[in-house]
């Protein structure tokens, strides 16, 4: 078992963890099983959510206070909120393991919730299952490969989207700034016509 100190710098925070739980697997050379995180803090939990939204810690809680807000008008509904949304998502999470990587989608991350910060909190990771051998390296499933390919196609597909936005919103731009300066400039004539009678 690892310990783990974290630091909470705000209220509410979201803070990807996924790394320091990869780096207990390849410590510990877990094989095929299951990592366990941990976290005994009354108002934090541990998630799986994505990983490619800037929006994703802004949008979660925004969410989650809209149904379980800190303020009833203007009464603090006081720690047990935090309690209570810490509970609904859960104080442990356990990821499956194969062949020495974490099963987890390349837009997936583990992360630690805290919903009443700021202060130092604390996640334990443990494992159970085989072990690689001496010289055996990790090594991707290939149904997991097979996901990430299609996520790559699947972004691929996403960026082509972007772009054609991207044009489609400079070509209504353009015409916007053209018929702008053909009504300034139409605006201007009127003016000189009414000065020159």
């Amino acid at each position: 078992m690892k310990a783990n100190k974290i630091e909470i710098t705000s209220s509410e925070q979201l803070i990807d963890i996924t790394a320091s739980v990869r780096e207990y697997v390849n410590g510990s050379r877990l094989k095929n099983g299951f990592v366990h995180i941990q976290i005994p803090e009354r108002t934090a939990s541990v998630i799986i959510s994505i990983n490619d939204d800037w929006r994703l810690q802004r949008e979660f809680f925004d969410k989650l206070n809209h149904l379980m807000p800190k303020y009833d008008g203007m009464k603090f509904t006081g720690w047990t909120t935090a309690c209570v949304k810490a509970t609904i998502f859960g104080p442990s999470l356990q990821v499956m393991v194969h062949d020495g990587t974490l099963i987890l989608d390349k837009n997936q991350s583990i992360y630690f919730v805290e919903f009443q910060g700021p202060g130092e909190r604390q996640y334990f990771i443990s494992s159970s299952g085989t072990t690689l051998a001496e010289n055996e390296e990790a090594t991707m499933p290939e149904e997991l490969a097979l996901i990430f390919e299609k996520r790559k196609a699947h972004e691929a597909e996403q960026e082509q989207i972007k772009e054609e936005m991207r044009n489609e919103w400079r070509l209504r731009e353009e015409n916007r700034l053209k018929l702008e300066a053909e009504n300034n400039e139409k605006t201007a004539e009127n003016n000189h016509l009414k000065q020159d009678e």
